[in-house]
């Protein structure tokens, strides 16, 4: 059975370590941890380093170092991973709370994240009938309910009148009355 530790360089070492944490000298591989373990703060890298052994202002030298950095998002990434964790741990625990406010939230995010997703379509046609058109479908359903087809035309806002059709051809206008 393999064990969970191996020590390397008086250091320990997780097997859970990845490849790029493992490659690290011990000092290094305490500065990242602590460095993650920190988080945020402005001076983080100079606390990281002092608590790794080496002086303070070396901790944003050792920030540039491809190595530390690629040890850096090995760890974040691991980190990452468990929040998501976390993260649906605390979905399942408000969807299955029947008193909290956002259950039905987190049941619905919980089944789409699983690609159960209730997508609703709806397409809207518009027909472009023309006025004419408009007016003879007014008139025969207004036949057939028995009512005034000018109020159902005049409710729909289309003014019945009588149309003239407008052709291109030059029109000779009078303008002897102006």
């Amino acid at each position: 059975m393999a064990t969970a530790l191996a020590t390397v360089e008086n250091e320990i070492v997780s097997i859970a370590d990845g490849r790029a944490m493992a490659s690290l000298t011990p000092d290094r591989r305490n500065f990242v941890r602590n460095l993650i373990h920190l988080g945020p703060d402005k001076k983080a890298a100079q606390f990281a380093a002092a608590k790794a052994g080496f002086h303070p202002f070396y901790g944003y030298e050792l920030m540039r170092e491809e190595g530390i950095i690629a040890a850096l998002r090995e760890e974040a990434t691991k980190k990452l991973a468990g929040a998501a964790l976390l993260g649906v741990t605390v979905m399942m625990d408000i969807a299955q709370d029947p008193m909290h406010k956002d259950q039905y939230r987190a049941a619905k995010d919980l089944a789409a994240i699983n690609g159960f997703t209730a997508e609703q379509k709806i397409v809207v046609e518009h027909l472009n009938a023309d006025g004419k058109q408009l007016i003879g479908q007014i008139r025969e359903m207004a036949a057939q309910l028995g009512m005034d087809p000018k109020q159902l035309i005049s409710a729909a806002g289309i003014v019945d009148a009588e149309f003239t059709e407008v052709t291109d051809e030059p029109v000779e206008v009078d303008d002897s009355d102006w």
